[in-house]
């Protein structure tokens, strides 16, 4: 057997240790979920202006930049990327492209993007990540007009801005929030209303300004213009013309005294128009309220008043754009003024017309009134021509609006499939890494056994050398002793002769006497040693040798004696004669079995006869 217990000492396994715990880690580390290189937000904030600026006038271009950026060479584009675009940035810039298009089929995938987003650790780690999300959702569902889904992602929504609240527990975030709050809580009163429940959304919008009544600071008075916009259109709904003077009065008064003292409703919060937009701000919204109020009168039959509103709308800068007379054209109809309203949906047709869009329904709307207006002027045939065409783009639209959600709904079952499908393998490597990482741990515990083992081995191999060295300096010093009791005595002859009678009546006597003699003449070799060979060579009887033996010696018996003397003899061998094998040494001795030998050997000594010799 080699020696190599001596060279693991306690720094030898401290290495073995830490190379363990570094193939183990390294292991792990592998086997584990890979990170992308993320740009820093203020990066990817400037990448989302980029991309859909660009996005606006050529969506596939802005397609082909995220498609650059996505795999780490935004070739084509001024921001230099320290690294590729996570994927889950790019989907979300993708589904943002898809949300500002009105084509079904892209509404459908910015909705499936989103959802599978929010499914994503990051949309629920990271808030600011998970609020694009539910807004790019929001407003797809809002093209899409799905009110269910605009519902049920707005109510996410506020939950978020709820969470936002305690993560920064400040007054000016908590009052930004609640604003937050309250903003799509009016979002979801109008959608209460588009899904019959006027009331109902009538009713949470009213307590929307309620909240944010008696607030002079910016955010608030443009969440409030927004929560009165909403409520007119659901009065407009329900038909509660007379309720809409009062809510647009609220937003002329409000606008008077934001433009009377700009100063006391800063605020400084991001929504906050710098100082240079401030007239157009005013000007769209005080137009705004005057056609809300004409459209109102005119239904109400207050003729006088709904054209004292129309002339205060021409007076302003809404008026000479065609979004804005478009959105009075519907008064006109029912002030009778149908030249203007003819001369308006002119202008929105020829746009369509060159845009290639005219099934959609804002046409729709446009034709449904000029039959209307047709009708009332005495043109049948015009009227009848131009409510087949109304109809017939009203079941188109029907017909795609049916196909889009059936779209839709196959799509997301699609996903869903395609997400099962992600965390089953999700679910196998999981289990793969659990395995691997079980096997690394059991192979780390395993070192660790034998580290422990080797340094059992090594204490062990210390403690024997140190034992051999005792037994052999003890067997020195004995074989020292016998070889000086064995000189001539200088005694008389007649001392000689009265030596050499063995003594009878002390047991101790008899011992010292037989022992020597046993030694002397190494008759503890002869196989055939005993009480009877004893007996019959100092003529004594049984009796007395055993008790000597037992009485007048440490022994308890004479085998337990002669078995001493052999393993101190085999104990010599072992030292002197290395060319005797095992066996042969325990025959030398007096043993007639090597089993016997290795067992009595390793009960005295504490270690085997290999080990003895190895040490020695």
């Amino acid at each position: 057997m080699c020696n190599f217990a001596p060279f693991f000492s306690m720094r030898a396994i401290k290495y073995i240790y830490i190379i363990g715990m570094f193939a183990v880690l390294t292991f792990v580390s592998c086997h584990g979920p890979a990170e992308q290189q993320a740009a820093t937000s203020q990066e990817l904030g400037e990448l989302y202006k980029e991309v859909l600026t660009v996005a606006i006038s050529n969506p596939d271009s802005a397609m082909l930049m995220i498609e650059r950026l996505r795999v780490g060479a935004p070739a084509g584009i001024s921001l230099r990327q320290r690294g590729a675009l996570p994927d889950w940035h790019a989907d979300l810039m993708r589904a943002r492209i898809y949300a500002q298009s009105l084509e079904g089929e892209r509404l459908d995938s910015a909705i499936i993007i989103g959802e599978r987003l929010m499914t994503l650790d990051v949309a629920k780690t990271d808030l600011d990540y998970r609020q694009n999300v539910l807004e790019m959702l929001i407003r797809a569902c809002r093209a899409y007009h799905d009110d269910e889904q605009i519902i049920h992602w707005t109510t996410q929504m506020i939950d978020l801005c709820r969470q936002q609240e305690k993560k920064q527990q400040t007054d000016e975030v908590y009052a930004d929030m609640e604003t937050e709050v309250l903003r799509y809580k009016t979002d979801i009163g109008l959608t209460y209303a588009n899904l019959g429940k006027a009331e109902e959304g009538l009713a949470l919008i009213d307590s929307v300004i309620t909240g944010l009544s008696g607030k002079r600071k910016f955010n608030e008075m443009d969440a409030t213009v927004i929560a009165l916009k909403r409520k007119v259109n659901v009065l407009k709904t329900v038909e509660r013309y007379s309720e809409i003077p009062q809510a647009a009065q609220v937003m002329l008064d409000l606008m008077a005294d934001f433009e009377q003292h700009p100063d006391e409703f800063h605020d400084g919060s991001y929504r906050e128009i710098p100082e240079n937009l401030r007239p157009g701000y005013i000007d769209f919204y005080r137009s705004q309220a005057y056609v809300f109020m004409a459209e109102a009168y005119a239904n109400i039959g207050d003729r006088s008043k709904a054209h004292h509103y129309l002339d205060l709308f021409e007076r302003g800068e809404l008026c000479k754009t065609l979004e804005g007379r478009k959105e009075i054209a519907a008064t006109l109809y029912l002030l009778g003024d149908y030249d203007k309203m003819e001369a308006i949906y002119g202008e929105v047709a020829a746009g369509l017309r060159e845009q290639g869009d005219t099934v959609n329904n804002e046409y729709a709307t446009m034709l449904h009134y000029r039959a209307r207006a047709a009708e009332a002027q005495g043109r049948k045939d015009e009227a009848l021509r131009l409510r087949h065409q109304y109809e017939e783009i009203n079941d188109t639209l029907q017909e795609r609006l049916l196909r889009g959600k059936a779209h839709l709904y196959a799509a997301r079952f699609h996903a869903h499939e395609q997400q099962q499908e992600i965390e089953q393998q999700k679910t196998a490597r999981r289990h793969v890494f659990i395995v691997a990482l079980c096997i690394g741990i059991a192979a780390l515990v395993a070192m660790l056994f034998a580290a422990y083992a080797i340094r059992q081995r090594r204490r062990e191999h210390q403690k024997n050398r140190v034992l051999a060295e005792q037994i052999a300096e003890t067997l020195d010093y004995k074989k020292m002793y016998m070889e000086l009791r064995a000189a001539p005595s200088p005694a008389g002859e007649e001392e000689a002769k009265e030596a050499s009678k063995a003594p009878t009546s002390d047991p101790a006597s008899l011992f010292r006497y037989l022992s020597d003699v046993i030694i002397h003449e190494r008759l503890y070799l002869d196989p055939a040693i005993g009480r009877q060979m004893l007996s019959d060579r100092f003529h004594l009887s049984d009796h007395l040798i055993g008790t000597a033996f037992a009485q007048g010696s440490s022994y308890k018996s004479l085998p337990e004696f002669i078995r001493s003397l052999r393993l101190e003899h085999a104990c010599g061998l072992l030292r002197e004669r290395p060319d005797l094998s095992i066996g042969e040494v325990a025959t030398a001795s007096g043993f007639s079995n090597l089993n016997v030998f290795g067992r009595y050997f390793k009960a005295k000594y504490m270690m085997t006869p290999t080990d003895f010799r190895q040490l020695n």
